[in-house]
């Protein structure tokens, strides 16, 4: 397991000023390989969980706005023939499924545009190919214009997979190389990737899932039980991933999700900033 240290603002991550973490580090070559024994910044105890949203009505009025300009911003890219890659990873009960849904609702439903694509465990028919071709199987990645909202992604290869023993530390290691390429090759193609990873503390991950099995039992899983019982297991290797995967190509932003209004706020909008980035970096595509 890796070593963890404090991390610092400016250094190992940029505080963006809605309060979000960006990860962007400039590293080597996509299939650059990694090692053992490596010490890395502890971003997810750096998360700042007081972040909320209190009074509805500016929850309403800044959500509207994100909307608005998320909708836009996707109707560009379609005129630029640009994709846009939304990955959502993070704790269980973290809300993933509500921040895609936020997300369709920008978009108005809009099904020739916008896909979601929620990510379990693999088919028989999936495992008998190599990992990522599923993520393109099933026309899971998008066309020029289109945008695809991944619920879970191809980095759970190195987040749940050895967590629950699935492959070994050579696999996950070897994964490292193999997922940056992927984010770059994507990248290098026209697609712009928004990799988010929403946290939540201990405590409230506690009382969700409590709620969950009071009013939505069918929701609770022994999936949820094990993020209980190995969450240090899955802050280290979440830690790692972020470290050796936060690229300038495909950065990573950790956003709180203890107040579900921040948090929708949050991620729209660094979802929106990227593609305004993009929509100004003069991308051309190679004819």
């Amino acid at each position: 397991m890796p070593k963890l240290k404090t991390p610092v603002a400016g250094t190992d991550y940029v505080l963006l000023d809605n309060g979000a973490m960006k990860i962007t580090r400039c590293q080597g070559a996509p299939s650059e390989p990694f090692g053992e024994g490596l010490e890395y910044p502890d971003y997810l105890k750096a998360v700042n969980h007081k972040l909320s949203i209190e009074k509805k009505k500016d929850y309403e009025k800044q959500l509207d706005k994100e909307e608005e300009r998320f909708n836009k911003l996707v109707r560009k890219f379609r005129e630029k023939r640009r994709a846009l890659i939304i990955v959502l990873q993070g704790r269980d009960g973290a809300g993933k499924s509500g921040a895609a849904e936020r997300i369709m609702i920008a978009c108005d439903y809009d099904a020739k545009m916008l896909q979601w694509i929620p990510i379990g465990a693999p088919t028989d028919d999936e495992l008998a190919h190599p990992y990522l071709w599923r993520f393109f199987a099933f026309d899971r990645m998008p066309r020029f214009g289109q945008v695809r909202i991944f619920d879970r992604s191809w980095y759970e290869r190195v987040l749940a997979e050895p967590v629950k023993g699935i492959i070994g530390k050579a696999t996950k290691l070897r994964s490292y190389s193999e997922l940056r390429t992927f984010d770059w090759m994507l990248a290098r193609q026209g697609a712009v990737i928004v990799k988010v990873w929403m946290d939540i503390s201990y405590d409230e991950q506690g009382r969700r899932f409590d709620k969950r099995k009071k009013e939505k039992p069918w929701k609770y899983s022994d999936d949820d039980t094990s993020a209980r019982d190995k969450w240090d297991d899955y802050t280290l290797v979440a830690n790692e991933m972020i470290h050796l995967t936060g690229t300038p190509y495909a950065p990573w932003y950790i956003i709180s999700s203890e107040d579900k209004r921040y948090s929708r706020v949050a991620m729209l909008k660094v979802v929106n900033d990227a593609m305004q980035a993009a929509l100004s970096d003069g991308f051309k595509h190679n004819d």
